[in-house]
C-alpha cells in the first residue's frame, strides 16, 4: 500500500471513530458545553476573569495611545491563543480520566470517582470562600499547588501572545476549580478516552464567551470589575460548595437502574432461548441488525477478537448474543449466517417486534427506524453499549462499541474467574 493510500485510509479511520465517538457520548458533550456557558457566566468570570484582565492590560500596554483602535480592544481582550491552551489541558484532564475509569472493571466506580471530586471541589471552595468572610482556618486550601502554578505562569504575563499565551492557558487550565472537578467528574463517567477529550473541550468552548467578553470589557473598566469581584467572590465560593456537596451526595447516594431482565427471543435454528439459558456463563449482550454499514461490524469484531484473546478453556464459559433490532428484515437465517462470520460463540437473536422492543427495555437499549431514499430502504438508528452479565444475569459494567478487545477479554476473564 502506497503511503498516500494508508495516509487516506488512516485519516478514514479515524474520522469514522471521532464520528463514533461524537454519537456515543453526544448527549454528554452538549451538556458539558452547555454547562461550560451557563457557568462561565456567574463563575468563571469571577474566578478567571482577574487573570484575563490582567493579559488584556498587557497585550494593550505595548500600543501606543495615538495608535490606539477599537480593533486593538477587541483582539486584546479576546486572547485566543490563551483559552486554546486551557481548553488543551481541560481535553487532556478529560481523555485521562476517563481512560482510567475505562480500565478499571466496575462501572459504578465512575460514579463513585465522580462523587469523590465534586467534595473535593467543594473542600477547595469552602477553604477560598471561609477566609473571605472572616472565617480563620488552620490551613489555606489549594495553596501549595496554586503557588507552583504561579512560579510557572508568571513569567508567560510579561507578553501574553502567540505562543506565550497558549502555554499560559495551558498552565492555568490546571489551578484547582470546583466547576472543572465537575465537567471532570462527568467526562470521566463516559470510560472512553476520547468520548472525554471530546466533553472537555466542549466544557472549554462554553467557557470562552463569558471570558472574551470579561476581557474585551475589562480592558475598558478593569479596576471596578476587580472591586465587584472581590466583593462576589467569597459569596460565589460558598454557594458553589454547598452545590457541589448536594451534588456529590446524590450521586453517591444514587442506585443504578437496573440492566438486563426476562426476554424471550428466537435463535437461528428457531427455537426459542431466554435468559435463563446462559446461567453460568459470562454473558456479553449487544443490540444491531445486519444492515448496519459500520457500527455494528465493529462491535462484533470487537467482542469476536477479545473471546479469542481468552484461553480455549475460558472461551467456553462465554456467551455472545447480538439481538436485531430490526426484525422486519433479520429473519433467525440471515442472523445465523450474518454472526458465523465474526465468531461462532456470538448467537444471533430476533423476535416479535413486541419481544425485541421487551429486550431493548430490559437493557435500556433505544433504537429506531430511518427512512432512506427508496420505498424499502431505511436505516435503524440504535444505542451501541455493548453489556457484560455474571452468570446470574446480573449486570457488570458496559463498555463502548470502540472497546479496546484486550480491555473487553481481561473483564471477560474476571467475571469468568466468579462463576459458581
Amino acid at each position: 500500500m502506497d503511503p498516500q493510500t494508508l495516509l487516506s485510509a488512516f485519516l478514514g479511520t479515524g474520522s469514522a471513530h471521532c464520528v463514533a465517538v461524537v454519537e456515543e457520548h453526544g448527549s454528554l458533550i452538549v451538556a458539558l458545553f452547555l454547562t461550560g456557558f451557563l457557568g462561565s457566566i456567574g463563575h468563571c468570570v469571577g474566578m478567571c476573569g482577574p487573570f484575563v484582565l490582567a493579559q488584556a492590560a498587557c497585550r494593550l500596554e505595548g500600543v501606543p495611545a495615538s495608535e490606539m483602535r477599537e480593533w486593538h480592544r477587541l483582539t486584546g481582550g479576546a486572547l485566543l491563543p490563551y483559552h486554546l491552551g486551557r481548553i488543551t489541558t481541560y481535553a487532556a484532564l478529560g481523555g485521562v480520566a476517563a481512560g482510567l475509569i475505562g480500565l478499571l472493571p466496575q462501572g459504578n466506580f465512575a460514579r463513585l470517582l465522580g462523587a469523590a471530586l465534586l467534595v473535593l471541589a467543594a473542600v477547595g471552595f469552602l477553604g477560598y470562600a471561609l477566609p473571605r468572610l472572616g472565617v480563620r482556618l488552620p490551613f489555606r486550601a489549594g495553596d501549595g499547588w496554586v503557588a507552583a502554578i504561579d512560579r510557572l505562569a508568571k513569567p508567560l504575563f510579561a507578553r501574553p501572545v502567540g505562543w506565550r499565551g497558549y502555554l499560559l492557558g495551558l498552565a492555568l487550565g490546571f489551578i484547582p476549580c470546583g466547576l472543572v472537578y465537575a465537567a471532570l467528574a462527568a467526562a470521566a463517567a463516559s470510560a472512553d478516552p476520547l468520548g472525554g477529550i471530546f466533553a472537555m473541550a466542549a466544557f472549554g468552548l462554553g467557557t470562552v464567551p463569558a471570558l472574551v467578553g470579561v476581557g474585551v470589557a475589562g480592558s475598558l473598566a478593569a479596576a471596578r470589575w476587580r472591586s465587584l469581584s472581590a466583593r462576589l467572590l467569597p459569596v460565589l465560593f460558598l454557594a458553589n460548595a454547598v452545590l457541589l456537596l448536594v451534588l456529590a451526595w446524590g450521586l453517591a447516594a444514587r442506585q443504578d437502574d437496573a440492566v438486563g431482565g426476562p426476554f424471550t427471543l428466537v435463535a437461528p435454528d428457531h427455537r426459542a432461548v431466554t435468559e435463563r439459558d446462559f446461567r453460568g456463563k459470562a454473558l456479553i449482550v449487544y443490540f444491531g441488525y445486519t444492515f448496519c454499514p459500520d457500527v455494528c461490524p465493529t462491535s462484533l469484531a470487537n467482542i469476536a477478537d477479545a473471546i479469542d484473546l481468552l484461553p480455549p478453556e475460558m472461551q467456553e464459559k462465554v456467551a455472545a448474543v447480538y439481538i436485531s433490532v430490526d426484525p422486519e428484515r433479520d429473519t433467525p437465517e440471515i442472523l445465523g449466517e450474518y454472526t458465523s462470520h465474526f465468531h461462532p460463540r456470538i448467537l444471533g437473536l430476533t423476535g416479535t417486534p413486541e419481544q425485541v422492543a421487551a429486550a431493548a427495555r430490559a437493557y435500556h437499549a433505544t433504537y429506531a427506524r430511518v427512512e432512506g431514499q427508496g420505498a424499502a430502504e431505511y436505516l435503524m438508528d440504535h444505542s451501541t453499549a455493548i453489556y457484560l452479565m455474571d452468570g446470574e444475569g446480573r449486570f457488570i459494567r458496559h463498555f463502548a462499541h470502540t472497546v479496546e478487545p484486550r480491555l473487553l477479554a481481561r473483564d471477560l476473564e474476571t467475571a469468568i474467574g466468579r462463576l459458581k
